[in-house]
């Protein structure tokens, strides 16, 4: 475990010294706040139950059965059992940009919404789903960027996200 801890703390650290910026500062917490609470995906989701497609509407219906399966397991289960704290900390030679969320590290629910609505489209093949991918790294990486989450947390998010996905696509079609 002190194998993993090191690599994420090099990955923070390197955040801190070559990529931070001032556009990055000003982006980043854009880019995390609009997906807070899964808003942005919940959207499309909506969006996409709108459309008179019986199809499309199926994407939408899977999509929210992803994003909650993937607050289920992550946010109400792994965080609490897991209880990882955050690493916002000076040791990263970091001044915090936002305010630092109090709910446990592992996984990050952001990167895990992200990748869960990726995932349908992805698993179903949606046109769009490249532009989905760009969003969901985007945020994931926003996560990371703004040193809320490890990118260990991130990569637990990912897996999570697109296991939500695919799970979710599953239950979609038994019904």
């Amino acid at each position: 475990m002190d194998y993993l801890l090191n690599i994420d703390n090099s990955i923070l650290y390197f955040f801190s010294a070559v990529i931070k910026n001032k556009a990055f500062d000003v982006i980043m917490p854009f880019v995390s706040n609009i997906n807070n609470n899964g808003e942005i995906w919940i959207v499309i989701a909506i969006i996409l139950l709108l459309n008179k497609n019986i199809d499309v509407k199926r994407i939408g219906v899977s999509m929210l059965i992803a994003l909650a399966l993937g607050f289920l397991f992550g946010e109400v289960i792994l965080k609490n059992v897991i209880g990882r704290v955050r690493p916002v900390s000076p040791a990263y030679n970091y001044n915090s940009i936002i305010i630092p969320p109090k709910s446990f590290s592992f996984p990050s629910g952001h990167t895990t919404s992200s990748f869960a609505a990726f995932g349908v489209c992805l698993f179903k093949k949606v046109r769009y789903r490249y532009l989905a991918l760009a969003l969901a790294v985007t945020i994931a990486f926003s996560r990371i960027y703004l040193h809320v989450h490890y990118p260990s947390d991130v990569l637990g998010g990912i897996l999570l996200g697109l296991i939500s996905a695919r799970l979710a696509v599953n239950i979609r079609h038994w019904f």
